[in-house]
């Protein structure tokens, strides 16, 4: 192979190994600043607040009346708290992603790049332990702040038994249910990417054994 053609096929390489890698950064900020974001941060109706929806649910059955703007200030703060481990679920997919594919030698134009299911697998533990502390430290700072929505003629009783019920649906239920639904969000932008990626691999080799360019130099 004389020189000319081996830097024409080191920088096909180059460039289809970059793209990748661009498909990774911008499928990651989708997930993240999209996909994530939109699950952890404030739903855009009251209505389709769950934790807001079950506090006055509690209270009409109980037959008080709850501090509203106290109720909204908490599970704002509880939301932002959540948002807070978006940052860093971004920095650890890309990293550790591109990481594999930066593993593929720019010498060796021979290979082709993959990313498999199983070179998911990792990455996603770290995001699922990343979301359940983030998760913890907002609970635990929400559990300190729920007697701030009751006025003070509400007895003790009354409040420990919403506090109680509100308590398990959050920490349960509702935390299950959001990251049941990252995990949908999560596999959806894997297999995007993994189709992505074969993609790009496709038109690298297309190109490599069409190209004129090429085959004139060989």
């Amino acid at each position: 192979m004389n020189d000319a053609l081996e830097k024409f096929k080191l920088q096909h390489f180059k460039t289809y190994k970059n793209a990748i890698i661009d498909h990774i950064k911008n499928n990651t900020n989708v997930l993240t600043d999209e996909d994530i974001t939109s699950l952890l941060g404030k739903p855009p109706l009251d209505s389709m607040d769950a934790i807001k929806s079950r506090f006055l649910s509690l209270a009409k059955k109980n037959k008080i009346i709850l501090d509203t703007e106290s109720l909204s200030s908490m599970l704002d703060e509880y939301r932002d708290t959540l948002l807070k481990c978006v940052k860093k679920i971004k920095k650890v997919r890309s990293e550790d992603l591109i990481k594999k594919v930066d593993a593929y030698s720019d010498t060796d134009c021979d290979v082709v790049i993959k990313l498999l299911k199983k070179d998911f697998s990792d990455v996603n533990k770290k995001i699922k332990k990343i979301l359940k502390d983030q998760f913890e430290v907002a609970t635990k700072k929400l559990d300190k702040q729920y007697v701030n929505v009751f006025s003070e003629d509400v007895s003790d009783d009354i409040k420990n038994k919403i506090i109680t019920d509100i308590s398990k649906f959050v920490s349960k239920t509702y935390e299950k249910q959001l990251l049941e639904n990252i995990d949908i969000k999560i596999l959806i932008k894997d297999t995007t990417l993994i189709n992505l990626v074969k993609e790009q691999t496709e038109r690298y080799l297309f190109t490599l054994n069409n190209s004129r360019l090429f085959k004139d130099n060989i």
